[in-house]
């Protein structure tokens, strides 16, 4: 098992215009070294989901947490990963059925998603899902899957994700919120123009994607170079920023 050393008590970086707490970097920190994905793409995708507050909750749906996991996605996600993270007893609870996941007991169902406020379980399980979420993309898509995608997975799902990104390709300028209507309800800053309902194309809210992705992604990768690399409690050990990709 990797050790992860703790950050300076002194910590204060800010990102994104957003202040990384000590406990979220570790968070994060420890997701990239279990499941491989790139620290500062959940860094980038944390800063645009929560602004780095696990506790938040969407004004719109059921999304919670630092990674903003539906219930849906995060009882699927306990399904999947909760044994190996310590949850086999309430991943054992959870069944899979046709119209999705289920608990029959609902103080157990409430224990789950509960869970979702809890930083290091939050980060990995988007850890997790990323790498999953990249190799569907790229099973249909044949190319390395880009931040932009990987994060429109984490908001639409993989299936969404792959209807989105054909959209893009055959027709930007065609409206966003048709393409996925259900995440436009739940994400109308997103796929609107804002203060109106005047829907934005696919090509602006792919392109809006990227543009909130690139900022906190610049941010760390600065912070990932000596000497200031230590700031953040980084070791050596760590998964480097690549291209930052899943």
């Amino acid at each position: 098992m990797t050790t992860v050393p703790t950050p300076t008590p002194h910590f204060g970086t800010v990102v994104a215009g957003q202040k990384l707490s000590p406990d979220i970097v570790n968070s994060i920190r420890e997701a990239a070294s279990k499941t491989g994905v790139d620290f500062d793409f959940l860094v980038a995708q944390a800063s645009i989901e929560s602004g780095f507050r696990g506790n938040v909750h969407a004004s719109k749906g059921t999304a919670t947490g630092l990674f903003q996991f539906t219930g849906g996605t995060w009882l699927h996600m306990m399904h999947d990963y909760g044994a190996k993270y310590g949850h086999a007893d309430l991943a054992k609870s959870i069944k899979l059925t046709a119209h999705g996941p289920v608990v029959s007991d609902r103080q157990t169902e409430k224990r789950i998603l509960e869970l979702r406020n809890d930083n290091r379980l939050s980060a990995v399980f988007a850890g997790e899902y990323a790498k999953l979420n990249a190799a569907q993309l790229e099973s249909v898509t044949g190319h390395k899957v880009t931040p932009a995608e990987l994060h429109l997975a984490h908001l639409l799902g993989p299936s969404g994700a792959v209807r989105f990104i054909k959209a893009h390709n055959i027709n930007g300028n065609q409206s966003a919120a048709k393409v996925a209507p259900a995440a436009a309800r739940q994400n109308p800053e997103l796929f609107y123009a804002r203060g109106t309902r005047t829907a934005q194309s696919v090509s602006t809210v792919y392109k809006n994607i990227q543009d909130k992705l690139n900022v906190p992604l610049r941010q760390v990768a600065a912070i990932e170079k000596e000497p200031l690399r230590p700031a953040l409690g980084l070791s050596d050990n760590l998964p480097r920023r690549t291209d930052r990709r899943a």
